[in-house]
């Protein structure tokens, strides 16, 4: 029989052959200031009012800085629903604040981060998300060297895109089931955890191996990595094991949902998890 471990032990494995590059935190200008009474619950953007979920700790101290971490939804799921389905708020070791922004519904109901059209370096919500960083950063103590982004589905087209055109915003970046939009030239690096079911009917893995080149390219790391000790999720680190910015690949295949449906575009148990050890592993 097959040993299988859970994600979160493949990435206690794949992250402890050496200590990544020291993360120095970057405190924001709201570092020392008293929080608002009420996390924000809407933000103008782009000349729209736009709802969002802000989520500190209910430890929060206005004179340590937090990490950040964005959270975007699919094309069928709002920022309520995803908040429940990631799974991410009970996995955070260190002081975190979350933010999960809501899109904008096109005429068939379904959301958007983008307008048709948009380029890809200039998809409409790169402005949302430059927004509510600087929304955060001002009232609330932020580390800016611990900015990540979570995405699902089209949630994780758009995150990608923004570690492609954010970069140096963006310390790392986690996405399940996504496409990619990218501009041929990217700004910074980011640390990368990409998961892709080669069954998925609705988002190809041919783009999540589009998405894996980008990195690696936008990173300066070469594609002949080899996977160290590939189970449950197949994951694969591109990156010195005491190098900062690794790209981990992971082709996983949870096909069914816990009720026993077919699903290979879900996003798999564990994930929350898994995603927010690779983020603190990173700073």
């Amino acid at each position: 029989m097959k040993r299988t471990i859970p994600l979160v032990a493949v990435l206690a494995i794949l992250m402890s052959g050496g200590d990544a590059a020291a993360h120095t935190q970057q405190a924001s200008a709201g570092c020392g200031r008293t929080a608002p009474e009420r996390p924000p619950a809407a933000i103008g953007a782009g000349g729209r009012e736009r709802g969002v979920i802000v989520v500190p700790p209910d430890d929060y101290a206005p004179d340590r800085p937090h990490a950040l971490v964005f959270a975007f939804h699919g094309r069928t799921n709002d920022n309520t629903r995803v908040r429940r389905y990631f799974g991410l708020e009970a996995h955070a070791a260190e002081p975190t604040i979350f933010v999960y922004p809501a899109g904008l519904q096109d005429r068939q109901g379904r959301f958007t981060w983008a307008d048709p059209g948009d380029p890809p370096d200039a998809p409409r919500d790169a402005a949302l998300f430059d927004a509510l960083l600087e929304t955060m950063a001002t009232l609330y103590c932020i580390d800016l060297g611990a900015v990540h982004a979570v995405g699902h589905s089209l949630g994780a087209s758009f995150a990608n895109g923004l570690a492609c055109i954010r970069g140096a915003a963006i310390r790392g970046v986690a996405t399940v089931g996504g496409g990619i939009a990218r501009p041929a030239a990217c700004s910074g690096s980011v640390a990368a955890m990409v998961l892709h079911n080669p069954r998925d009917a609705q988002v190809p893995v041919s783009e999540g191996y589009r998405e894996r080149t980008s990195l690696l390219r936008q990173n300066g790391l070469a594609p002949g990595s080899e996977p160290v000790e590939p189970h449950r999720f197949n994951c694969r680190r591109y990156g010195p094991a005491d190098g900062a910015n690794p790209v981990l690949w992971c082709p996983h295949a949870d096909d069914h949902t816990g009720a026993g449906r077919f699903y290979p575009h879900q996003w798999p148990p564990g994930t929350g998890a898994a995603v927010m050890r690779f983020f603190a592993e990173q700073g």
